[in-house]
């Protein structure tokens, strides 16, 4: 192998290979996420992966082939790939919206390096996994489930030495006589423990191999770096249209659910954080879920590591004022959201959610009087059941929000957005849609690639409708709530009467087939999407965040040279 070549390279697609030649209306498919359209994130466990590999004596780098195409239009991912030789190419296939992506990516990559083998992993790949290998034959390998930080090493392992594939767990792989085999998943407490999310490592691969976008998290990530973590895997509650809820993770990706990981570990990444990149840390999972045990173990942890950054945590129901109060001591300076789903506590409950509007405003209440610095409450349009009416009543609640609770020191942000572009593969809507009242337009994999390669606007990629409105339907009233939250955050002073009137104009010409302004910021889907997910600008200097700064200034200079 050439000297500038590693052991393993991990890709990241794009949702739409081609997407910077058609003319797509992407929709608001990704705008209370940080990635754009293009969903340009990749999965945490990528850096997970990375820190394993790189830990045991191997040569890995991360190829954000999204991002890459995303900030520079001249940027050629053929070339780029043809110039990484590796013997193991990883691409992610982990939600349906990257399968357009994936099918092209791994199948570039296989022309490229013939030699080479093709693995990929992820939610969606699992549950794709005979489609895939009967259909993609450029693809050698599929890694199931979760845990894939040991697997893949093993894989890669095996691959250069020529060794037997039969004891890694997971891998699906064409035996010598082109037969299918399957192997057993790896499962329980001592998996969790391999893994570990390493910015450290990440930082300086961007140095050792010149290369600061292919490694970026998402598109927007150089202008306000954050860290990630999260304290689980799989999850303990069943939201009914999410392909990672208990039933989809215990019938198609692991036996169990959730495996919490231990608190010393996730203070460990949280500090690494502040040492590289000196920003605001998410932690994806609801400490106070976890249990009080886990909570107090978690909270002594960071006082003991002396850790004082910002950090954004979720709640998957509201927590109660004592948990707040706990939260607030050890976290001074910390977000919170919530998802609620709908203000309908019937529409909520079938959805798998099953508490009060009241509770919700309590731990709102207590969280603003107890020093939280911003909270955000999303409510999703396409629920079981719900109509337009439902959806503009969700309107006026998240305006009493904002106006009840957002005044003061503490931002209350709250978001209506549809449930898109797919309803999930594995989540109980799209296993059971009778019982929901849901239809589903496509099931295959094929069909997925094929609205993302023909379809033109978001409304050819909903894969579903409600039985209640049309997928034409859920289109209009997405817009027409966002005209309604335009005019409450007009009436609350939050943005001038022109504001408001040019973005309602925006949106109505968009929606009539007028011209449009569709914005400058590829993270935004019209101008009067005001994408405030981003909760905390606060960063120390560090030696990483020094560079990244310096790297954001030479490439805003290169941008502006070229345009």
């Amino acid at each position: 192998m050439p000297a500038s070549g590693v052991d393993v390279l991990l890709v990241h697609p794009p949702s739409i290979y081609d997407f910077r030649r058609r003319p797509l209306k992407p929709g608001p498919i990704s705008d209370v996420v940080p990635s754009t359209p293009v969903f340009e994130m990749y999965p945490i466990g990528f850096v997970s992966m990375l820190s394993y590999l790189v830990k045991h004596g191997y040569r890995a780098r991360i190829a954000n082939i999204a991002v890459l195409m995303l900030s520079d239009n001249r940027f050629d991912p053929v070339k780029y790939l043809g110039n990484i030789d590796a013997e193991v190419y990883g691409v992610d296939l982990h939600w349906m919206p990257h399968v357009h992506g994936a099918y092209n990516i791994s199948r570039m990559i296989k022309e490229l390096h013939p030699n080479s083998k093709v693995v990929l992993g992820g939610y969606s790949s699992t549950y794709y996994a005979d489609e895939i290998m009967k259909e993609w034959p450029w693809v050698d390998y599929i890694l199931c489930g979760d845990y894939q930080e040991d697997p893949l090493m093993k894989l890669t392992g095996a691959v250069e030495t020529g060794g037997n594939l039969d004891g890694i767990p997971g891998l699906i792989y064409r035996d010598g006589s082109g037969m299918v085999r399957k192997n057993g998943q790896e499962i329980g407490p001592e998996v969790i423990k391999r893994v570990f999310i390493d910015y450290k490592v990440l930082a300086s691969n961007t140095i050792k191999y010149h290369d600061i976008r292919g490694h970026l998290p998402y598109y927007s990530w150089i202008n306000n770096p954050e860290g990630f973590t999260l304290i689980e895997h799989g999850c303990g509650f069943n939201c009914g249209f999410c392909g990672g809820s208990n039933f989809a993770y215990r019938k198609w990706y692991g036996s169990v659910a959730p495996l919490y990981r231990d608190p010393e570990t996730v203070v460990s990444e949280m500090e690494l954080v502040e040492e590289t990149i000196g920003g605001p840390v998410f932690i994806a999972g609801d400490i106070n879920d976890a249990g009080e045990a886990y909570s107090g173990k978690f909270f002594r942890s960071m006082r003991e590591h002396g850790l004082d950054l910002p950090l954004l945590t979720e709640f998957f129901v509201p927590p109660g004022r004592e948990y707040l109060e706990r939260l607030s001591r050890n976290v001074p300076d910390y977000t919170a959201e919530i998802s609620p789903e709908s203000s309908n506590e019937t529409i909520r409950k079938k959805t798998g959610k099953s508490y009060s509007n009241s509770s919700l405003e309590k731990s709102i209440s207590d969280a603003k009087e107890l020093g939280c610095r911003k909270f955000d409450v999303y409510f999703t349009i396409g629920l079981p059941g719900q109509d337009r009416d439902d959806v503009f009543s969700d309107a006026e609640y998240s305006g009493n929000l904002m106006q009840k609770f957002g005044k003061g020191a503490m931002g209350i942000h709250s978001f209506i957005s549809p449930l898109t572009p797919f309803l999930d593969p594995g989540s109980l809507m799209f296993e059971f849609p009778q019982k929901y009242g849901y239809n589903i337009y496509f099931r295959q994999l094929k069909d997925f690639y094929t609205a993302l390669d023909t379809g033109r606007s978001w409304e050819e990629y909903l894969n579903y409708d409600n039985g209640v409105m049309s997928r034409k339907q859920l289109v209009e009233t997405t817009y027409l709530a966002g005209i309604r939250m335009l005019d409450l955050k007009k009436r609350m002073g939050m943005i001038s009467d022109r504001v408001a009137e040019a973005q309602t104009g925006n949106i109505l010409n968009y929606l009539n087939g007028r011209e449009y302004e569709p914005g400058n910021d590829p993270s935004k889907h019209l101008t009067y999407i005001e994408k405030e997910i981003e909760w905390s600008k606060s960063h120390r200097l560090t030696p990483i965040s020094f560079l990244v700064l310096l790297y954001k200034f030479y490439y805003d200079i290169y941008k502006l040279m070229r345009s």
